[in-house]
C-alpha cells in the first residue's frame, strides 16, 4: 500500500541515503590499543543493536536543508528518527526488512511501502534516488557493503578512507574510537543526484 508524500515529508525521507549502534560507547583504556582492521570488522557484524546520533546536511540540485537525526538498528530493523527542517512533517521512519512506514509528527502513517525492496523502491518513486539501503547501513559504520562490488582506498592506519559503490562515492572524513573500536564521525555520501555530509556526535555500540 503506498499514501502520497507530502514535499517536506520527502525531504525528511532523504536522510534514509545516508539516509545513518548495544551498550554506551566508552573511552579506551589508556595504552589499549584500537583493534586491527579485521579484528573491527569482526567486532562490528557481531554487534546485533546499534545507535548513531548526529548532524546531517543535505544538497541537491532542487533543494537543500540541515536537521539532526537519530539511527537504531536492532538486527534487521530500523528507525530513523529526524528533527529540524526535514522532520516538518513526518517524524520517524521504520524499516523492516519487508516493510517501510513514515509515521508524521502526530504519528499518523504518511507512507507504507510493502516488499523486500521496500526502502529502495521507495527513494526511486519518491526522490529519483537509487541507493542501495544494506549496503547504506554498513557505510555508516565504516564498511563497504557486501550486494555489489566496491572499489576501496585505505589511509595508512588500514580503516576506510573512501569507496565507490553503486554509483555513489563515500568520503570517511574522520573517525574517533569508542572502546577500542574505530567508527567513522564524519562522512560524506555523493552520488549524480546530490550530496549528503553527515557528523556523528554520538555512537552507542
Amino acid at each position: 500500500m503506498f499514501r502520497p508524500c507530502p514535499s517536506a515529508t520527502r525531504h525528511l525521507l532523504v536522510a534514509l541515503a545516508c539516509g545513518l549502534l548495544a551498550g554506551c560507547a566508552t573511552t579506551p583504556r589508556p595504552g589499549e590499543p584500537r583493534l586491527s582492521p579485521a579484528g573491527r570488522r569482526a567486532a562490528i557484524e557481531a554487534v546485533d543493536t546499534w545507535e548513531a546520533r548526529g548532524r546531517i546536511a543535505l544538497k541537491t540540485a532542487g533543494a537543500s536543508g540541515q536537521g539532526s537525526f537519530t539511527w537504531l538498528q536492532t538486527g534487521d530493523r530500523t528507525v530513523l528518527r529526524v528533527a529540524g527542517p526535514f522532520g516538518a512533517e513526518a517524524r520517524e521512519i521504520r524499516w523492516d526488512p519487508d516493510r517501510l512506514t513514515v509515521l508524521s509528527g502526530q504519528g499518523e502513517v504518511a507512507v507504507d511501502y510493502a516488499g523486500p525492496d521496500a526502502a529502495e523502491r521507495f527513494l526511486e518513486e519518491q526522490l529519483g534516488w537509487s541507493l542501495p539501503m544494506a549496503d547504506a547501513r554498513r557505510w555508516l559504520v565504516g564498511l563497504a557493503g557486501l550486494a555489489s562490488p566496491a572499489s576501496e582506498t585505505l589511509d595508512s592506519t588500514g580503516l576506510l578512507a573512501s569507496l565507490t559503490q553503486d554509483g555513489w562515492v563515500v568520503s570517511f572524513d574522520e573517525y574517533r574510537t569508542e572502546g577500542r573500536i574505530a567508527l567513522p564521525r564524519k562522512l560524506v555520501l555523493q552520488s549524480a543526484v546530490g550530496r549528503i555530509r553527515l557528523v556523528i556526535d554520538q555512537w552507542r555500540f
